[in-house]
C-alpha cells in the first residue's frame, strides 16, 4: 500500500528502487490510501507501477527481487513461533493481510529474510505480546516454519531452522523482562523445555548489544562475537562435543566425556554479563551460525576476574583468542576491573603466547601441581593517550 507518508521519502531519495532486480526503479504497487495530496503525487507518475494483488503478492514474483527483506508486525507471537495478525482473541482487527506471501518471497529470494517487529508489551504494558499460546479465537497468520527473525525492543530472536526448545528460549529473551519468567513457567508446564531450566535474566540486557562484534580472521573468514544467552545451549554443548580431547583437557584440565544440560545450566546460573560473561564467537556453516570459540570471565580474588578460552581446532591460530581477549578486556574495564587473572597448563604454549603479547609484564607463578597462575594488569586508557 502507498501512502502519504512515503511522499517525502520518494522525493529526498530515501525510497529510489535503484537495487531492485525486477522492475528497477518502480514502486510496484496494487493500491493507495490517504490523503488528495498522494492521489496527486501518484497520478500519471511514471515512479508508480500499480500492478493486480495476485501479481503484486505472488511470493515467486517478489523472489525475483534480490535480497529482499520483509518486514511487518504482529499482535501477538506465541512461543512456538506462530504469528497472529489480524484478530484478539474472536475479535477482528483486519483481514488476513499479505504477510505470509511476503515472508515466504523473502525466504526464496537470493539473500532475502524476513522481520516481524512488534512491541514487546500492549495495553500500558498490562499484557506480553510474546505468550505461551495464542488466545482463544486468535488465527495462525503465519505458520511457525516461515518465521525467521522476530525483534522486539528487547532484541531479536533467530528462529528459523530451530527446534521447540530454542524457539521458546529465543523469544522469551526478547519479551518485557517482567514476563519472562512467567513465559518460561508455562513452557515448562506445556512440555516444550527442561523442568529445571532458569529463566531469562529479569533485568534489562539491552547494554549487550554493545558487546556484539564482528572480525576478519587471519585466514579471511569473518566471525561475529556476542554474549552467550540461554537459548545457545544446545550449541553450546554442540560445541564442546566437536573439540579433540586435548583442546578440553587444556580448557578444564580433565578429560570430559560428556558435557550435560546440568554442565549448561551450572554455567548459566552464575552469568550475569558484568561479574561473569561469556563472548561465542560465531561462524556460518551452510546456512547456519554455530559456535567456534568461548572466551569467559569470572570475577576472582583482588579486583581481577579469571578468564579462559576454548577454540576450536580449525580456527587456532587465527587470531580469536587475541580478539576475544581484548573484547573481555573492555567489558572488565567498563565493570571496574583492573586485571585478569588464568590458571594456565604448562604445557600450553599457544595460550600462554596469547597472554604475554597482550601483557608484556605479566606476572607468573607456579602452584603446587605444577600449573601456572598468571596475574595481568590492564593498562589505563589514560596510560595509553600519555604513551
Amino acid at each position: 500500500m502507498v501512502t502519504d507518508e512515503m511522499i517525502p521519502l520518494m522525493q529526498t531519495g530515501v525510497i529510489n528502487n535503484a537495487k531492485k532486480t525486477l522492475l528497477p526503479g518502480k514502486t510496484v504497487t496494487s493500491l493507495c490510501a490517504g490523503t488528495v495530496k498522494i492521489y496527486d503525487f501518484v497520478d500519471n507518475n511514471p515512479l508508480f507501477d500499480f500492478r493486480s494483488s495476485d501479481f503484486v503478492n505472488d511470493p515467486n514474483i517478489i523472489a525475483k527481487n534480490d535480497n529482499f527483506i520483509s518486514i511487518s508486525s504482529a499482535l501477538e507471537v506465541d512461543l512456538t513461533g506462530q504469528i497472529c495478525t489480524d484478530s484478539v482473541g474472536f475479535k477482528f482487527y483486519s483481514g488476513i493481510g499479505d504477510q505470509a506471501d511476503f515472508i515466504r518471497g523473502a525466504a526464496m529470494s537470493k539473500g532475502g529474510f524476513s522481520i516481524i517487529a512488534l512491541p514487546s508489551t500492549a495495553k500500558n504494558g498490562t499484557v506480553s505480546r510474546i505468550v505461551s499460546n495464542l488466545g482463544d479465537g486468535a488465527g495462525v497468520g503465519t505458520l511457525r516454519g516461515d518465521v525467521n527473525f522476530v525483534i522486539t525492543e528487547y532484541g531479536i530472536a533467530e528462529l528459523y531452522g530451530k527446534g521447540i526448545y530454542q524457539r521458546v528460549m529465543e523469544l522469551a529473551q526478547i519479551a518485557h523482562p517482567k514476563f519472562r519468567e512467567e513465559l518460561v513457567q508455562e513452557a515448562k508446564k506445556h512440555r516444550y523445555i527442561f523442568k529445571d531450566q532458569l529463566p531469562p535474566h529479569k533485568v534489562d540486557l539491552l547494554f549487550l548489544e554493545d558487546y556484539k562484534s564482528h572480525a576478519t580472521l587471519k585466514n579471511g573468514k569473518n566471525i561475529a562475537v556476542r554474549p552467550l544467552l540461554p537459548s545457545d545451549e544446545f550449541a553450546y554443548r554442540n560445541f564442546f562435543y566437536s573439540l579433540q580431547e586435548e583442546t578440553v583437557y587444556y580448557r578444564f584440565f580433565q578429560r570430559i566425556k560428556t558435557f550435560s544440560h546440568e554442565m549448561a545450566q551450572q554455567h548459566w546460573a552464575s552469568v550475569d554479563y558484568r561479574t561473569n560473561i561469556s563472548l561465542i564467537g560465531l561462524v556460518r556453516n551452510k546456512g547456519r551460525k554455530e559456535i567456534m570459540s568461548i572466551g569467559t570471565y569470572a570475577e576472582a580474588d583482588d579486583n581481577r576476574a579469571e578468564i579462559a578460552f576454548v577454540v576450536r581446532e580449525d580456527f587456532q591460530g587465527q587470531g580469536v583468542a587475541t580478539y576475544l581477549l581484548e573484547a573481555l578486556e573492555t567489558i572488565a574495564k567498563k565493570n571496574n576491573y583492573i586485571g585478569f587473572s588464568a590458571i594456565v597448563l604448562r604445557e600450553n604454549a599457544a595460550m600462554i603466547k596469547v597472554f604475554k603479547k597482550r601483557y608484556p609484564h605479566m606476572k607468573i607463578r607456579a602452584d603446587e601441581g605444577g600449573d601456572l597462575a598468571l596475574f595481568m594488569d590492564f593498562v589505563s586508557d589514560k596510560d595509553t593517550t600519555t604513551a
